[in-house]
């Protein structure tokens, strides 16, 4: 009797220990990517920037930033005069990055700003 209380436990702690070892494996820490346009070092405000599937206009700072899964992104600008720059990246799990993509002198207003 006893052996078979003692099997049973053990059978339980197999099957309980399977089971947080398949839980543990689908728990993937997203990375962080902070995307910039800039035009000569300056930022651009309303640009758009595309990670993957992922969209989003910059604003002020001329900053998206993005949470994504591990893996190989195309990362794209396009800012409303029709200038656009892109680039490929790959992120790991976890990987906090910061990309800034130049649009060069001809994104700029003939003011020097965008």
């Amino acid at each position: 009797m006893f052996k078979k209380v003692l099997m049973g436990m053990f059978g339980a702690a197999v099957i309980a220990g399977i089971g947080m070892t398949t839980a543990q494996a689908y728990d993937v820490k997203p990375a962080k990517l902070w995307v910039t346009a800039i035009a000569i070092g300056t930022p651009i405000v309303g640009a758009e920037i595309k990670v993957g599937d992922e969209e989003c206009t910059t604003g002020n700072n001329g900053t998206c930033v993005f949470e994504l899964k591990p893996g190989v992104y195309e990362v794209s600008v396009h800012e409303h005069g029709g200038q656009s720059a892109h680039t490929e990246l790959v992120l790991e799990e976890g990987n906090i990055r910061f990309l800034s993509l130049d649009l060069g002198a001809a994104a700029l207003h003939p003011s020097g700003h965008h």
